[in-house]
């Protein structure tokens, strides 16, 4: 006599995940490597600025994002605990603290800079020498049309 499909089931383990709740919790950790991945280039954008911009201000910070005062010293707070950036009082008024990028955060733009170029010599370096003018003079259309980016 054939046994029935129910009791040819296996016994469901109570601790193992079901795979909705697998999916589930992936889905999850890709949410936060996507945070993080935001948080990452949130940080290396005011690094840069602090960078380019030769003793800014937390105010000039805050202006450049489009965010308010508070917000822009506290996205400075976390910088200067990573030690991406240093502050110090400016010397021709007290009331203002000056920015600068430490070694560490130049090393950090440096880094993804390299990994950027290493990306576009990699992906551009099979196309023939019409394709990369092509690309050049799109490039240089995109430069025109966003000047300030």
């Amino acid at each position: 006599m054939p046994v029935p499909r129910s009791a040819r089931r296996r016994p469901r383990c109570s601790t193992a995940p079901s795979l909705r709740s697998a999916s589930a919790l992936y889905a999850e950790h890709l949410l936060e490597l996507r945070d993080d991945l935001h948080d990452f280039f949130t940080v290396l954008e005011h690094v840069t600025f602090v960078a380019q911009a030769r003793d800014a201000s937390v105010s000039e910070l805050a202006a450049f994002l489009g965010v308010t005062l508070p917000t822009a010293s506290a996205m400075v707070d976390r910088l200067l605990k990573a030690e991406l950036v240093a502050a110090r009082v400016s010397a021709r008024d007290r009331r203002r603290t000056e920015l600068e990028a430490t070694a560490r955060g130049v090393a950090l733009m440096e880094q993804v800079r390299r990994g950027a170029q290493r990306e576009l010599a990699q992906r551009l370096g099979p196309l023939t020498g019409d394709e990369l003018a092509c690309v050049t003079q799109a490039l240089t259309l995109l430069q025109r049309s966003f000047p300030h980016a």
